[in-house]
């Protein structure tokens, strides 16, 4: 213990000593004094860690390298993510900030490589602000004043507040300079919120806490070193663990322009993802937007690598998990261009957990047949969100669309909808934007889930500044979301997916969060049993949205580089569900057993087997009166028909075997 104290001992006499005392005001003096006081007198205070001390392992070796390029400016209100490394990075002794398996729950190093942390240099934000700009030049500043809100809120806030912002406000050119803005959703950026009408706020209204207090999920912090370390005083919030704190960057508008550049006057919803959450089921169960993105460590988490004496506490793990892996993926792999402080492990590790949520948590399917004429097949498709707000939520770029396909009895592909390749896109697609469709029968019909964007004109843009109409949004609503709520009028769906009767409608009660579809496939072969094979799948960045972005790469160097970027990407589809039915000719759900038919059977008919609503026989099994086996049936036989006309007359039995049982029928041969 005592060598254990003296190394941290010497680290800390050596932060001190780089800070200027000329600087400091009375409060951090007393803050400093009192650590340096308890190491003299031999208490339990452990000491900092420095972020080039180095683990056993390269990809740790390799985090910690890259943790020292975190931004360590300090700004009057906020301070940058690399002055918490010292207590917040992975514990080299393996007792702070692990779970209950010794794995580390470090916030910095799960932030480091998520979209909050890249917010300000995601090339992708970039480039779309340049975008805007060069469409409403008159409005460019003022649209970067906006947009860095969000994406770069130390930076704004800090400008804003301190009143270094110009006279239009914080804009692209000064957040390229400000290293504290390119910090991006930094821990200041989040701590810093004062709880002061979060619900009611939008585009990044932020209120920011002038006296240097640090927020936090913990009910008994200890301030002996962090204000001493970094001027911020760590307090117990309650609205930490609360959605309204993600409110103001998840609730979005914009003021609409006309063609020429004018505003009209009107008001338009971009983003609703809080507002969605307050219309679903998840907001009265108390399910948080921390629950799912911050998910807590069993058992809890020590918080800091000091003072040695802390106890396991209430912990939330810093993953803010969303869905977009291919802006992740992207981000990896162009980190040393675009000058990103993450390694590639934990890029690895963050897109890990984007795909796992995607395909674990997001949405289920299922699909069933229905009944179903001989000269047709007829499948239902239902998706079920299970996600707390729209399915795809967030930016309007986001789609999901499904692939259904028919395979016949030699595996041969008898119908497909929704095929997606990497130079087309989605197959069938409509030019303008593909209609929310209920039932299906054609191969250039495709079931998309999105928001399509209209502008003054009715036409459809991706210009957020033109958007004035939803043309379409047919996204996934989430449990518990009612036409009755209080909000419905900012966040209610579009008018194709209102009028579909079975849209967040189930058993003719709203708030299902589900939808259905029907697919209506003519029979025109000789397949009389099928497999029905579906495919969800999920685009952040579809090829389409950044078309008339790219149009501009000639005026713009970060669009130009981001064209670059997402041209050299995999842009394959996230599939985040899937569901396999099988289907048979003549299908009747209303049938409840298995049946013959004719019976009797006269020479010259067909002893046919007429299906139930049961799974299909994994055997069919011809036998004699006396329970031996004459033949084995296919199932195309049986449903098609078997000639019988050799058979003496007299009693048989057809023997179905199931997975897990076996049913016999009798019949007679005349």
């Amino acid at each position: 213990m005592g060598g254990r104290m003296g190394r941290h001992q010497r680290a800390l006499q050596a932060n001190f000593a780089k800070i200027p005392i000329e600087t400091m005001n009375r409060r951090r003096l007393i803050a400093l004094i009192l650590p340096l006081v308890a190491i003299s007198v031999g208490s339990l205070i452990t000491g900092a860690y420095h972020p080039d001390r180095l683990q056993a392992k390269d990809d740790d070796e390799w985090t910690l390298r890259r943790m020292g390029e975190l931004c360590t400016e300090e700004g009057v209100y906020f301070t940058g993510s690399g002055n918490c490394v010292n207590c917040h990075a992975p514990d080299p002794e393996g007792e702070a900030l692990v779970d209950e398996y010794g794995n580390s729950v470090s916030p910095v190093q799960d932030w480091q490589a998520t979209m909050m942390a890249n917010s300000a240099r995601d090339p992708f934000w970039q480039a779309k602000v340049d975008h805007e700009g060069l469409i409403n030049p008159e409005h460019r500043e003022a649209i970067e004043n906006v947009c860095t809100a969000c994406h770069a809120p130390q930076g704004f806030h800090e400008a804003h507040l301190t009143g270094t912002a110009g006279v239009n406000g914080y804009t692209m050119s000064d957040l390229m300079q400000d290293e504290l803005g390119l910090d991006g959703v930094g821990c200041t950026g989040c701590h810093a919120i004062d709880d002061i009408g979060l619900a009611g706020r939008f585009n990044g209204d932020l209120p920011i806490n002038p006296d240097h207090v640090a927020w936090g999920a913990f009910e008994n912090p200890w301030d002996g070193l962090m204000s001493g370390q970094t001027g911020f005083i760590p307090a117990f919030g309650e609205h930490m663990r609360g959605s309204e704190v993600c409110a103001s960057c998840h609730s979005l508008y914009t003021h609409t322009q006309d063609l020429e550049g004018e505003e009209t006057g009107q008001v338009f919803f971009e983003q609703t993802t809080y507002l969605e959450w307050v219309n679903s089921a998840y907001n009265a169960e108390n399910v948080q937007c921390q629950t799912c993105h911050m998910p807590l460590v069993e058992g809890g988490a020590i918080a800091a690598t000091q003072p040695n004496w802390l106890f396991p506490q209430r912990f939330g793990r810093h993953h803010f998990v969303g869905g977009n892996a291919f802006m992740l993926k992207l981000m990896r792999d162009n980190a040393v261009l675009l000058n990103l402080s993450a390694a590639p492990s934990q890029f690895d590790s963050t897109i890990s957990r984007t795909i796992h949520s995607l395909q674990r948590e997001t949405a289920l399917l299922h699909v069933r047949q229905l009944a179903s004429a001989p000269e047709e097949w007829v499948f239902e498709v239902e998706l079920e969100n299970l996600v707390g707000h729209k399915f795809p939520s967030g930016y309007p770029a986001r789609l999901a669309f499904l692939e259904f396909t028919l395979i016949g009895e030699k595996g041969d592909t008898l119908f497909q909808s929704g095929r997606w390749t990497s130079d087309v896109g989605i197959h069938g697609r409509d030019l303008g934007y593909e209609p929310h469709w209920d039932e299906i029968s054609d191969p250039d019909q495709v079931q998309i889930y999105e928001m399509v964007l209209g502008d003054v004109a009715g036409q459809t843009t991706q210009v957020l500044e033109r958007a004035a109409v939803v043309l379409k949004d047919n996204r996934l609503t989430p449990r518990g979301f009612s036409t009755m709520h209080p909000v419905h009028d900012t966040v209610q769906v579009g008018p194709m997916a209102a009028l579909d009767l079975d849209f967040n409608r189930k058993d003719g009660n709203e708030g299902s969060g589900t939808d259905q579809i029907r697919y209506r496939i003519p029979a025109t072969g000789a397949d009389h049993t099928v497999q029905a094979s579906v495919k969800l799948h999920y685009q952040a960045v579809p090829k389409r949205w950044v078309e008339a972005l790219f149009e501009f790469s000639d005026e713009s160097e970060r669009i130009a580089a981001f064209e670059s970027m997402y041209l050299d990407a995999d842009r394959t589809p996230v599939v985040v569900a899937t569901a396999l039915g099988r289907g048979w000719s003549g299908f009747d759900p209303s049938v409840s057993s298995w049946k013959v038919a004719p019976n009797p059977v006269s020479n010259g008919q067909l002893m046919r087997l007429i299906p139930s609503n049961e799974a299909l026989p994994q055997s069919i099994i011809l036998l004699d009166a006396r329970g031996r086996a004459i033949r084995e049936l296919s199932t195309n036989e049986a449903f098609v028909g078997y000639a019988v006309q050799d058979l003496a007359s007299g009693v048989y039995y057809v023997q179905l075997n199931f997975e897990e049982h076996s049913e016999t029928i009798r019949w007679v041969k005349q």
